[in-house]
């Protein structure tokens, strides 16, 4: 349906400047790296612990169904499996969230992100001011695809609490130097945020951006594949992350596009509650022994051991002294 010289269909234009301005060194690093920093970041803060619940290095918050793009790496290219949709979480999850997490003395990161365009959300900033009054130490972080983006929507988000902001950069190298120039006009140092490459052609870490969203995406209408077979590699998605759908749902992985395993929701039961769960001891146990025969892992296309180690440890643990 599309190919990849066409990336993306969007509702406006990033106002590209001239590549002579752009500085490509500084986007030549590790996201991963960064990643596992700001894991090894967060052992250090809950070191001693012993309680299992400390396994959750990330709260991924989708609060949106909404996207202005279409790219042949989303499910939404084909809006008879995905369709955008007008749906958006409401300020009173993000608050029960927020308690959940602040009465756990979370210390891990809260990312908006998911699979909508977070800042599409008309409530954005109350969500981060929620979760900011909560966990005043907290990393808080979005991922966005930058359209919308403005000096006075940059200030308001890092005014409202937001830590850093990562821009992916769907349309090539030459929307770099639009967007180091708008972050500068709004005063936000380098340090504070992200421009992550996401185009075709750049070969650094791009597998770890583009997947078939566990199955949700089929060749030949996208640039990815599908594995013949169940991968035979253990996965740590699971032992790490919580996603949390727009309506509350917690699901048994960010990767779970079509929604095939949902734990509970969190406005009848509690963050520790969902993750500390039997079904999801279930699934953890599965994946550590590398069975993916069920859905939708048998399908997925994710390596899944690249991040997560000491939370994949740290709850096989809990389970062999239960």
């Amino acid at each position: 349906m599309f190919g990849m010289s066409s990336i993306a269909i969007h509702l406006n234009d990033a106002n590209a400047l001239p590549l002579e301005r752009v500085n490509m060194d500084k986007y030549m690093d590790n996201f991963l790296e960064h990643r596992r920093a700001q894991e090894r970041t967060y052992q250090a803060t809950i070191a001693g612990s012993s309680d299992p619940i400390t396994s959750l290095l990330t709260v991924e918050l989708n609060i949106t169904e909404l996207c202005n793009r279409i790219c042949p790496f989303c499910p939404r290219v084909n809006p008879e499996v995905y369709p955008n949709l007008n749906l958006s979480m409401d300020l009173k999850i993000s608050e029960k969230i927020a308690e959940d997490l602040k009465q756990m003395g979370y210390k891990g990161r809260i990312s908006f992100s998911g699979y909508g365009e977070p800042i599409l959300n008309k409530q954005f900033p109350d969500h981060i001011r929620l979760f900011r009054r909560a966990l005043p130490e907290n990393t808080i972080e979005t991922n966005t695809n930058g359209d919308k983006l403005t000096v006075d929507m940059i200030q308001g988000l890092y005014d409202a609490g937001i830590s850093a902001l990562y821009v992916n950069l769907y349309d090539g190298v030459e929307s770099v130097a639009h967007f180091e120039d708008l972050f500068a006009k709004a005063g936000i140092i380098t340090d504070r945020y992200k421009l992550r490459r996401h185009w075709p052609g750049v070969a650094k870490d791009y597998g770890l951006t583009i997947n078939n969203r566990s199955g949700m995406l089929q060749p030949p209408d996208a640039p990815v594949q599908q594995p013949p077979d169940p991968i035979a590699s253990p996965c740590y998605y699971p032992f790490y992350k919580m996603l949390v759908d727009w309506n509350g749902n917690v699901l048994f992985c960010a990767n779970d596009w079509g929604r095939k395993n949902i734990i509970g929701n969190l406005l009848h039961a509690s963050v520790r509650e969902l993750w500390l769960s039997d079904r999801m001891r279930e699934i953890r146990l599965r994946l550590a022994k590398a069975d993916r025969h069920f859905s939708p892992c048998n399908v997925c296309d994710i390596e899944g051991t690249l991040h997560g180690k000491p939370s994949f440890d740290r709850l096989l643990a809990f389970y062999a002294d239960d």
